[in-house]
C-alpha cells in the first residue's frame, strides 16, 4: 500500500485535532457560518484532514477544485513546501484576505489545465455537489490514467452525490469519520 494512503487511512481524530490552525485566523475571518467552522474537529469538518495530508507531501503541487471562500486551499497550503493551485469558475472576493505565498488562485475550469492535474499527487474536489462535474472530473482522471489521491467532499449530502460515490469503481475509502460530517471520500488512482 502507498505510504501516504496508509498514513491517511490510519490517522486518528486525536492526531488531526492536535493540528494547530490558529495562525490562519486572519485569513479565515470572512469564511462561512459559523465563523469558526474552519477550526472544528475532524469528523465535523475536513480542514484538519487536509492540513494533515499536506504534511505527507513535500515539494509537490496539490489541487483544490472549487475555491469558494478559500478554506480548503488554506488547509492544503499548511505545508509551505508544497504549492497549492485552487480553481473556481466564479470570482471569489473572500480570497483577497488569504496571504499564503504557496497558494495560487485560478479563475477557470480545472479541466482546461490537464497538465497540472496530471502532475498533482493529491486533489481535493469540492464543487456544486450535483454529481455532474464530479463525474466529469472523475472520468477525466480515468481517461488520462491519473496517479494519485482524489478527495471528495459531501459524498452523502444528497442523492446525486450518493449515486456518484456509489458509481466509482476504483479503490475507494469512506473517511467521513476523520473528514466532513456530510461525507468525505478518498479515491486512490494507482
Amino acid at each position: 500500500m502507498d505510504k501516504n494512503l496508509e498514513s491517511i487511512l490510519n490517522v486518528t481524530n486525536e492526531i488531526l485535532d492536535s493540528i494547530d490552525l490558529e495562525s490562519y485566523r486572519g485569513m479565515s475571518a470572512t469564511m462561512g457560518s459559523p465563523k469558526d467552522f474552519f477550526y472544528m474537529k475532524s469528523g465535523q469538518e475536513h480542514y484538519r484532514l487536509l492540513a494533515y495530508i499536506s504534511t505527507l507531501f513535500n515539494g509537490e503541487t496539490l489541487l483544490d477544485i472549487g475555491t469558494y471562500q478559500g478554506s480548503s486551499s488554506i488547509a492544503l497550503g499548511h505545508n509551505d513546501n508544497n504549492k497549492v493551485v485552487s480553481f473556481d469558475i466564479q470570482a471569489q472576493p473572500e480570497i483577497d484576505l488569504i496571504s499564503k505565498k504557496n497558494i495560487e488562485y485560478r479563475l477557470c475550469n480545472a479541466l482546461e489545465c490537464l497538465e497540472i492535474i496530471e502532475k498533482s499527487k493529491a486533489i481535493m474536489l469540492d464543487t456544486y455537489h450535483d454529481g455532474t462535474y464530479e463525474n466529469e472530473f472523475y472520468s477525466q482522471l480515468n481517461s488520462m490514467n491519473y496517479k494519485g489521491i482524489l478527495l471528495l467532499d459531501d459524498i452523502f449530502l444528497n442523492d446525486p452525490m450518493k449515486n456518484f460515490w456509489n458509481s466509482i469503481d476504483r479503490e475507494k475509502y469512506n473517511i467521513t469519520n476523520i473528514g466532513h460530517y456530510t461525507g468525505t471520500g478518498l479515491v486512490y488512482f494507482k
